[in-house]
């Protein structure tokens, strides 16, 4: 029997936990308008500020370095944030532009048209107002994105709670119609793992998006240790981290003492205490009400809004490289939580530390060794002496790169650096394409054809071939084709001939020498004509040698040489009897054998 549980999340007014204040205000009377400034970045929007310490304000977007991060970025309407929670309300002054696009509400299984109001609690409006409240408008604040798209999906009900199966139905929807992020400011203590959340969960992770869970408030005083204590769906990573989990921190640094804490769940903190933010009273409905409110349902919206930021300027990178960017970005805030956490010290229990908007997008300086994701094409290069060098995934995984460590190019840093071949396979891969005979093997960084001849002489294995791309195989720098092993012997079909592989080229041999060196004419490998043009051969006319030290002289002629270094060196009479060689030792062959030796020097003493 399946259990239908209930999500609730701390209420907002009767929703966000710890309602400081009401603004209730109509655009006539907001004439005065406050224009800061944050690098050059210029808004006429009241409550905004540039100043971290200002709690009346939107002190949050100095905190998490949003100003600095509009120098690079303020949105883009390419990025779908999906809100899951009671709804938006769209009409909301801040929200009117079109910003809010169609969404779907599961407990009814209906559609939500796009610019329509949904919400009938106003939690989900506190929150899409953090994400995207529109920007200059001298209305009240501006959203952390400027230009963004915001997705309704309504799973909770106006009493704030919703069975876990429409939450799951909302993640299924959201991912299946262009959601980049999934914002789920819901959850509760108590709620156990359920097999529909996980598979939702899974299901939206595997297609590319990025789920973020706020951490909850289940004890006022102190919160819960979510390691003890786990709550979903912040919990529900599936043992891959496949859940951003935020916990809620104040205008100090400091976690917020409602907040929920855990090494397990909690990925990254983000302001959660006093967030100005749009809101909607369904008891008293207007198009202009902004509220104070608290709650890890105010943190998790800051993480996705920076998120959405990010995505904005980086198309190409996928949920986990949103999620490894900003926890590897964040600010390390333990320091200043050392009493936070059950009385004692919060050290990792707060995540990577406070989400930084700035570091996150800001360029990254691209070093030696560094490994680049171009922004257009999304490939991946390694870069070193100037030089940026193609890497496929094939060769990714195969070298044991750490996709973690990988830096996106978003301001073209890589057009500087010169285009080399692409980074090969390590020395030894054998490698060819499908439906294709022909197979390489990885030699000193470049590809190497084989022969059948070469493959069976150097007793490589056809299980060892690893499958690659047309594209892989002709971005490798091509050599020469791979030769057999040393006293390997090779004759053409046809031709009785026997060639010897020495020093790396095929050279021809003599009887006289296949005997004298110990050559089998049981390993001789008949090859075609074509396949023995693809052995290198020496650049000169003559044949292997005898061993170095034999003693040879011309059938025709009484000249004896002695055998150096693969060549013949003439023996005068003087030095022959010096050295106390003696006539026996010498071989006497064919002065058609002798011709094809090299000539060396003169012994005359």
């Amino acid at each position: 029997m399946i259990q239908n549980f209930r999500l609730t999340y701390p209420k907002i007014l009767f929703g966000i936990l710890m309602p400081v204040f009401l603004f209730i205000f109509a655009p006539h009377r907001l004439q005065t308008e406050f224009r800061l400034r944050a690098l050059d970045i210029t808004t006429t929007d009241p409550f905004f500020t540039s100043k971290d310490t200002d709690p009346d304000k939107q002190w949050y977007l100095p905190k998490t370095k949003i100003l600095d991060a509009w120098g690079y970025s303020k949105g883009s309407n390419n990025v779908t944030v999906a809100i899951i929670d009671t709804g938006i309300h769209a009409s909301h002054i801040e929200l009117n532009d079109g910003r809010v696009i169609s969404g779907f509400n599961t407990i009814t299984n209906q559609a939500i048209p796009a610019s329509s109001d949904s919400d009938d609690n106003g939690h989900g409006t506190a929150v899409a107002g953090v994400i995207g409240a529109i920007p200059n408008n001298g209305k009240g604040i501006v959203g952390i994105n400027w230009n963004i798209k915001l997705m309704p999906i309504k799973a909770l009900a106006a009493d704030g709670t919703g069975d876990i199966s429409t939450v799951a139905a909302g993640i299924v929807w959201a991912a299946d119609h262009g959601a980049n992020i999934i914002n789920l400011s819901l959850g509760g203590e108590g709620f156990p793992a359920d097999i529909n959340l996980s598979a939702a969960i899974t299901y939206a992770f595997q297609h590319n998006v990025l789920v973020v869970a706020a951490a909850g408030n289940d004890n006022a005083d102190q919160g819960l240790n979510l390691d003890v204590a786990p709550v979903y769906p912040i919990c529900a990573d599936n043992g891959q981290n496949m859940v951003l989990g935020v916990t809620a921190t104040d205008v100090n640094d400091q976690k917020a003492n409602f907040s929920d804490f855990g090494h397990n769940c909690v990925d990254i903190s983000a302001p959660g205490k006093r967030i100005l933010t749009t809101a909607f009273i369904p008891s008293d409905p207007s198009n202009n009400v902004l509220i104070y409110g608290s709650g890890t349902s105010m943190a998790a919206p800051v993480v996705s809004g920076i998120a959405a930021l990010v995505k904005s300027v980086n198309p190409n990178y996928t949920n986990v490289d949103l999620e490894n960017v900003l926890m590897k970005t964040a600010d390390n805030i333990d320091p200043l939580n050392q009493t936070a956490c059950s009385g004692g010290n919060c050290n990792g229990f707060l995540g990577s530390g406070r989400v930084n908007a700035l570091r996150g997008i800001v360029p990254q300086p691209i070093l030696n060794g560094s490994l680049v994701r171009e922004a257009l094409s999304g490939n991946i290069y390694s870069v070193s002496n100037n030089t940026k060098r193609l890497v496929s995934s094939f060769v990714m995984n195969q070298r044991g790169l750490d996709p973690n460590k990988i830096i996106n190019d978003t301001h073209g840093q890589l057009a500087n650096f010169i285009l080399g071949s692409a980074l090969p396979p390590l020395d030894g891969t054998l490698i060819k394409v499908p439906d294709d005979p022909e197979v390489y093997i990885i030699l000193q960084e470049l590809k190497h054809p084989l022969t059948y001849l070469v493959f069976i002489s150097r007793g490589l294995k056809f299980s060892d071939i690893k499958i690659v791309s047309q594209t892989d195989i002709n971005s490798y720098a091509e050599g020469d084709w791979y030769w057999p092993p040393d006293d390997t012997t090779v004759l053409i079909k046809g031709n009785p001939l026997v060639f010897v592989m020495n020093q790396q080229v095929a050279k021809p041999v003599t009887y006289f020498v296949f005997i004298q060196r110990h050559l089998s004419f049981n390993k001789i490998i008949s090859v075609s004509l074509d396949e023995f043009l693809h052995l290198p051969r020496s650049t000169d006319i003559y044949w292997l040698a005898p061993v170095d030290g034999t003693l040879v002289k011309s059938d025709t002629a009484s000249a004896v040489y002695i055998i150096q270094n693969g060549t013949k060196v003439l023996l005068s009479a003087q030095a022959f009897f010096a050295r106390g060689y003696s006539f026996r030792n010498v071989k006497t062959l064919p002065e058609s054998e002798i011709a094809v030796i090299a000539p060396g020097g003169i012994i005359g003493s």
